[in-house]
């Protein structure tokens, strides 16, 4: 049954309470007004920069986008870009359009170094650089423009919040976090995890996904029914039977999705199905690749460990042949010596 219906139109900044009214809002009223509209059948709050919605007296929360005029904002709508219904989740960012804007603040304190490498993977230099304190966003991705970095690439922040690095042309140069020690206000993650800068931040958000322990626990709790927005107060919104929910589920692999670069792979939009393939297909042909270099590696060692053992190596039969040589040489040089002592002996004793 429907308890209480909470519409948000976010580029009106308005809100209505059961069909009524709309009244306005700011990012600084949100939260104030969304619990004012739940009322005593639901609260709303942020912990740690994370907003959690739930129902009270047993009631659920159930959160959906107009279908004609969807919330969106870096390319997620309104549950999406808050976690509100993931199924699988995990406790630090790990979509790194974050929404943010150069001339929202920061929030960040203390310092990150940066290793920056040659194509070969030589050591340049680190530079540390320290977070503006109280500044915005453009304020950091300034700073480390300003910075000795700025000689070898540089940062840059596009429409959705995201940040990333790109070294001068023809330089090959690459950059890797050394040490981060920023934080972020509320929530305490630092620049690096934020915004994905540098290649261990963003392998370690594979690690950090999780299945909702709820679901996990028991799986009739997976709602398989599509939430009916007309449904009046006091009405069932959701019907027995309905399977609309686990057929949409059951199509997320044909769904469209936006992937960021990665790798040898560029930023792309293409359905989960088509990249995961097109992904294995790459792996699949770097790994006959590196099995094709590893054979071809072993080939050039064997043949170069013959030929070293060709000068190094000793042939027993050769070195006989040569040692017997050497034997005779050194036992007629002793008869002639001791023929000539024996001369010379005679000699003596002809001229006593």
């Amino acid at each position: 049954m429907i308890q209480k219906r909470v519409a948000i139109d976010f580029t009106a900044l308005t809100m209505s309470v059961d069909g009524g009214p709309a009244g306005a809002f700011t990012s600084a009223t949100f939260l104030a007004t969304l619990n004012a509209g739940l009322g005593a059948f639901g609260s709303a709050s942020f912990t740690s920069g994370a907003l959690s919605i739930s129902g009270a007296g047993g009631n659920g929360v159930a959160v959906a986008d107009d279908p004609t005029t969807p919330s969106a904002k870096a390319g997620r709508g309104f549950s999406a870009f808050f976690g509100l219904n993931d199924l699988v989740r995990s406790p630090i960012p790990t979509n790194y359009d974050t929404g943010l804007k150069s001339t929202d603040l920061s929030g960040l304190t203390g310092s990150i170094t940066l290793r920056l490498t040659t194509a070969k993977g030589g050591w340049l230099r680190d530079v540390t650089v320290p977070a503006p304190v109280g500044g915005t966003v453009g304020d950091f991705v300034n700073a480390l423009n300003g910075s000795s970095i700025g000689v070898y690439g540089s940062f840059s922040l596009d429409a959705n919040g995201q940040m990333s690095f790109a070294s001068n042309p023809g330089s090959g140069v690459s950059m890797a976090v050394e040490t981060d020690t920023t934080t972020r206000a509320p929530n305490g993650v630092s620049a690096s995890v934020l915004f994905g800068i540098g290649a261990q931040a963003r392998n370690k958000r594979t690690a950090s996904f999780s299945l909702r322990s709820d679901i996990a626990g028991d799986a009739s709790r997976l709602p398989l029914a599509k939430l009916d927005l007309t449904a009046a107060l006091g009405t069932s919104s959701l019907a027995a039977g309905d399977t609309r929910g686990a057929d949409a589920l059951s199509q997320v692999m044909q769904a469209s999705v936006k992937f960021s670069a990665a790798g040898d792979a560029g930023a792309t939009t293409q359905t989960l199905s088509d990249y995961a393939a097109g992904l294995s297909g790459v792996m699949a042909r770097k790994a006959a690749a590196a099995d094709q270099a590893r054979t071809s590696a072993e080939a050039v060692a064997s043949e170069a460990n013959t030929r070293r053992s060709t000068v190094e190596g000793v042939n027993l039969d050769q070195e006989l042949i040569q040692l017997t040589t050497y034997q005779q040489a050194y036992s007629a040089s002793a008869r002639l010596m001791q023929a000539a002592k024996d001369m010379y002996d005679i000699l003596l004793q002809m001229s006593r």
